[in-house]
């Protein structure tokens, strides 16, 4: 399965530069971050991601929205336009609230119908090939429907949202939406005939059973926003605090026991950086963030945490 690193376009560190002749590193951006950025170069996504491999961008969706950023399908294929040279390019959604009422939350599935069709209908003549996006929601009939007049416009790949708050169970879920939106996915995978792209679910605590289900990739920003609050990921899940910056959440600080574990992880595959462990991790928020990268890239050990460790054995018994 793949793992593609979300990253703004211009940040640091970038792990497909690091890593050159170790690994390749799919990269993923967000036409949020690109709206106001001039085009570079003949190739001008990859020469502003200095990126000579696969890229992907996303809609921004959410992020427009969050934002309370008005955007529209003719702005996004404006972007989709100036940076031509993508891999994949995700069509505009409009995802449902874990407390929409049914209603509400067909009215937004209709609106990611239409967009998706006016962003297709705009790109198909310059060779750019649209990934639709559905979302999931408790009324899951409602999303199958809504699936199925998608699968109409015979896509190659579909793209799954909305599932962050259910596998992390935040307030307004439903009980046991863990292992519902787990079951779901395998749904959209046995009645969709193309690869399935599930959003914002590379942790390497979820990974390993999204391969079982037979996912194709997924995604992951928090390699660069764990490192920033001086943590670092281990392999099979879970984060570390590793430099004496205060934080308000997940305040675990690493054991010696757990550094030579992450240690032996990485030299066992082949880490290119290692001259620089451990002290790297306490100083530097670019090898923190390269080390966490590679773990999210690489990791597919059985899950650390006992909530996804019980997921994962749940599916493997399937």
């Amino acid at each position: 399965m793949k793992v593609l690193l979300g990253t703004p376009p211009r940040a640091v560190p970038k792990p497909w530069i690091s890593f050159i002749g170790a690994i390749n590193v799919p990269a993923m951006v967000s036409a949020f971050e690109l709206l106001k950025v001039k085009a570079p170069g003949d190739s001008p996504l990859h020469t502003l991601l200095q990126h000579s491999g696969e890229v992907w961008v996303d809609s921004g969706g959410y992020q427009f929205l969050s934002r309370g950023v008005e955007i529209g399908v003719d702005d996004v294929a404006g972007v989709y336009l100036r940076f031509w040279d993508a891999s994949r390019y995700l069509s505009l959604d409009y995802p449902p609230l874990p407390t929409d009422d049914d209603e509400t939350a067909f009215k937004k599935f209709l609106k990611t119908i239409k967009a998706y069709a006016r962003l297709s209908r705009l790109l198909e003549g310059e060779d750019i090939e649209v990934t639709p996006v559905i979302h999931y929601y408790r009324n899951e009939e409602l999303v199958f429907r809504v699936m199925r007049k998608i699968i109409d416009f015979n896509p190659r790949e579909l793209a799954i949202g909305g599932l962050v708050p259910y596998i992390l169970v935040t307030r307004n879920v439903p009980r046991n939406s863990r292992w519902r939106a787990l079951l779901f996915i395998a749904k959209v995978i046995s009645e969709f005939n193309g690869m399935v792209h599930v959003l914002g679910l590379g942790s390497p605590s979820i990974t390993p059973t999204l391969e079982l289900l037979g996912v194709h990739s997924t995604d992951s920003s928090t390699w660069r926003v764990k490192a920033a609050y001086g943590k670092v990921i281990l392999p099979g899940g879970g984060e570390r605090h590793v430099t004496g910056r205060r934080v308000n959440f997940g305040r675990r600080v690493i054991k010696p026991s757990e550094l030579e574990e992450l240690y032996n992880f990485l030299r066992s595959t082949g880490f290119p950086l290692l001259s620089n462990y451990p002290d790297g991790l306490y100083s530097s928020f670019e090898y923190r963030a390269l080390v966490n990268a590679w773990v999210t890239l690489m990791s597919r050990e059985r899950p650390r945490g006992r909530s996804f460790r019980l997921m994962y054995e749940r599916i493997q018994a399937l």
